[in-house]
């Protein structure tokens, strides 16, 4: 499923292409530019604003009244009734929402700290906005955050360790 979000859902966006949901967000948007984007590129709307619910959208709405990043990310799920594929999750750019690329370490070398390259073994790179990614601490916090928040049946194939 493809999503975008409205202007107050950047984090739900991220932590969607975290589990690598291709999803748009752009900010700021008006609403009609919002719904038009969402129709012309075949998105489900994923929105915090009333006034949308409303609006005809042949692919979907969803208004998310929790103010809670992780909470709307457990009710899109529900509500959806999405299921996440394991071997996608870490693989999409969270800025760009392109999906990354495996590299050889040694591209990375002028761009990433020596203790990074030491003692990572994988690193991917955005091929849109050159972002580098590894499973850094931040990986570890940030996977038992969506596991807290995600039922393992929404789950298809293993969590990534």
């Amino acid at each position: 499923m493809r999503f975008i979000c409205d202007d107050n859902l950047g984090k739900l966006a991220k932590y969607l292409r975290i589990l690598g949901f291709d999803t748009i967000f752009r900010e700021p948007i008006s609403n009609a530019k919002l719904l038009h984007a969402a129709a012309t590129e075949e998105r489900f709307l994923l929105t915090r604003d009333r006034r949308l619910t409303g609006a005809s959208h042949p692919f979907g709405i969803l208004l998310l009244e929790n103010d809670n990043p992780l909470d709307q990310l457990r009710m899109t799920i529900s509500k959806l009734n999405l299921t996440i594929l394991a071997e996608s999750i870490f693989h999409r750019c969270t800025k760009c929402n392109e999906i990354c690329n495996v590299v050889d370490k040694a591209l990375a070398a002028n761009h990433l700290f020596p203790f990074i390259l030491q003692t990572q073994e994988i690193i991917s790179q955005c091929p849109s906005c050159k972002r580098f990614y590894w499973k850094g601490t931040h990986y570890t916090r940030l996977l038992q955050k969506l596991r807290s928040v995600i039922p393992d049946e929404a789950i298809e194939g293993r969590w990534p360790d």
